[in-house]
């Protein structure tokens, strides 16, 4: 059975237990001229119990839904903190979803208020505010974004009026959150469905806190040390873990954007980070394409480093261990001569890193892991708070997600369906019993869609969402999602989509990896006018059709693609087939794509295509 931690119940208490311990360590950083100045945990809360106060002099009480529709800023974290103490309910917003979607989102949750970044996401606002019934304010966390309006007003004009609020009343951020109760209403998250309107996931108090403890419990995180924040944190995964940041007592560099990562990687040197798999993949192919580049004697190395580094790993770093004896002797000369260089690329400094929010090729995992810089998949789902399971830094087992958390309960259900319950489980989706109803089942546990294994040690393995399913013409049932995992790692292949439901064999739509395949030409000296005219070239497929050969050379012979077509773009979530967490829309992209799929079946003469 599951236990639990001594947990704290209520965001105010564990908000409250984390500046009474750091009050004057420095929490959030800002970045000027390669320098970083800080904000200290005594500063934060009181700009927390300006928004606060704030809100409550505009006459915003408990209960009421306020909706933020912002890129990451700590100002972001900060108004979700004075929601939390205030009882105001918080709905977060992708800033990079479409506007009917955001128009959804702000009616069905009834928000009466919207914090936004900029001019950008203002300008949303106003185009849908004939749309938006229930809207009554907007806030602008910018400064001189050049709106009009009484009903729109400036981040700081509102910390005037909590300012003047505050002097006013009788009372403190502290006195307010103690009214909170662990089962309140905390926030409603709308998770990004790959088919249909988003649903609205009702989380309280307690779900978050017992998953902020838990999962710093399982997985040992240090206090002063530096967390890099890049992930949206209208995302359940990178909120949790700004959380989990704070709490522990953090310096913490809030990205608006991750086109700067590798930058932030450098300069910041972080100990900590949450990343999804394709990060990890476009670093991994990132070192791969840069050896290639090199002298012979370089290559050369890397190829013993990599075996020696696969070697370490397997006997004594996935368990936490330092290589001993011979093999340590080795590593150390591995470690100085090529190790060394790519831990540079995370800053050097990284204690662990978190991949998740998809499923995480193991060689990748097993790559950076030998190298020094240790990487936990874990896995959950907005549901869940969503953490669920993570791999314990102590032993990793490379493919799995690890165990669940300490009070986390975990089974298989007859047909494969991994279930889950706990303290971190959702009250439920807002405005929709009868979804409700359909997850949780009457002895309380949450249905995830997700078909998995649980080995001895109750580590977890996603093998497909249940839906995702392909059942050939022949009828051989294919989870897709491995191969396309597996086809992801190759350093010329950018993403995959497999198909072929009711087909008499499996299809595929592949991405190139762009930098790799053009390097990959012009060393084989090819010439091409435009990027579209090479990857129709018969050089190139070639290339891509042994790539998939090799790849999927451990699968079943029904588990083949027989048939590929190339893409020139990348799939993105503003043109909508992808969701904001890179998930793909299989239904949008075999609509879009549809010509280009049904000539990959027989009937069309040229059988490469």
């Amino acid at each position: 059975m599951p236990y639990q931690l001594d947990y704290l119940e209520t965001i105010p208490a564990l908000f409250s237990d984390a500046v009474r311990k750091y009050n004057h360590w420095d929490l959030y950083a800002q970045k000027q001229d390669q320098e970083f100045t800080y904000i200290t945990y005594q500063e934060v809360r009181d700009q927390v119990e300006l928004i606060g106060m704030g809100l409550r002099a505009l006459g915003y009480e408990a209960g009421d839904r306020v909706a933020i529709l912002s890129e990451n800023k700590p100002e972001w974290i900060m108004t979700d903190y004075a929601c939390a103490h205030f009882g105001i309910i918080t709905v977060p917003v992708y800033p990079t979803i479409p506007v009917d979607q955001v128009a959804y989102i702000l009616n069905d949750s009834g928000a009466s208020l919207v914090f936004v970044s900029n001019r950008s996401q203002g300008e949303k606002i106003l185009e849908l505010s004939d749309r938006l019934p229930h809207l009554q304010q907007m806030i602008v966390y910018d400064e001189d974004q050049g709106f009009d309006g009484d009903w729109i007003m400036e981040y700081r004009s509102l910390l005037t009026e909590g300012r003047r609020f505050l002097q006013s009343v009788d009372y403190t951020l502290e006195d307010v959150g103690e009214e909170r109760a662990k089962d309140d209403l905390w926030t409603i998250i709308y998770t990004s469905g790959t088919t249909g309107m988003p649903k609205g996931v009702m989380l309280s108090h307690f779900n978050l806190t017992s998953n902020v403890q838990g999962a710093t419990e399982a997985i040992g995180i240090y206090s002063g040390k530096r967390w890099l924040s890049f992930l949206p944190l209208s995302h359940s995964f990178e909120r949790a873990v700004s959380h989990i940041a704070f709490w522990v007592g953090s310096s913490v560099y809030v990205m608006e954007s991750i086109e700067s990562i590798l930058e932030a990687l450098r300069v910041f040197k972080p100990h900590y980070f949450a990343a999804v798999p394709r990060l990890y993949e476009k670093l991994y192919n990132g070192v791969l394409t840069k050896v290639q580049k090199g002298s012979f004697l370089k290559r050369l190395i890397f190829k013993w480093a990599s075996r020696v580094g696969e070697e370490a790993c397997e006997l004594y770093i996935r368990y936490g261990e330092q290589p001993a004896g011979w093999l340590g002797l080795k590593y150390g000369i591995a470690h100085k001569l090529v190790f060394s260089t790519i831990q540079e690329v995370f800053g050097g400094e990284v204690i662990l890193s978190i991949s998740g929010g998809a499923p995480f090729p193991a060689e990748i995992g097993k790559f950076f892991t030998a190298t020094g810089v240790t990487i936990a998949e874990g896995y959950g789902l907005t549901e869940m708070t969503p953490v669920t399971n993570v791999s314990r830094p102590s032993h990793i087992k490379f493919g799995t997600v690890g165990p669940p958390l300490p009070d986390v309960e975990m089974k298989s259900a007859p047909d494969g369906e991994i279930l889950f319950r706990g303290p971190n489980r959702m009250q439920g989706y807002y405005n929709q019993p009868e979804a409700t109803d359909e997850i949780i089942d009457e002895e309380g546990w949450l249905h995830t869609g997700d078909i998995g294994e649980i080995d001895e040690d109750n580590y977890l393995t996603i093998t497909d969402r249940k839906k995702n399913l392909i059942v050939t013409s022949g009828g051989k049932n294919v989870a897709p999602v491995p191969l396309e995992k597996q086809l992801g790692s190759s350093r010329y292949i950018e993403q995959a989509i497999v198909l072929g439901d009711k087909r008499d064999h499996l299809s595929a739509l592949i991405i190139p990896n762009r930098e790799t395949v053009e390097f990959w030409a012009k060393s084989h000296g090819m010439n091409y006018r435009e990027y579209g005219d090479l990857i129709t070239s018969d050089e190139i497929r070639s290339l891509i059709r042994e790539e998939i050969e090799t790849q999927l050379r451990d699968f079943a012979s029904f588990e083949q693609i027989k048939r590929f077509t190339l893409l020139e773009e990348p799939l993105t979530v503003e043109d909508g087939e992808l969701t904001p967490t890179l998930k793909v829309k299989r239904r949008v992209i075999e609509e879009k794509y549809g010509d280009l799929i049904s000539q990959m079946y027989p009937n069309h003469r040229n059988s490469g295509r």
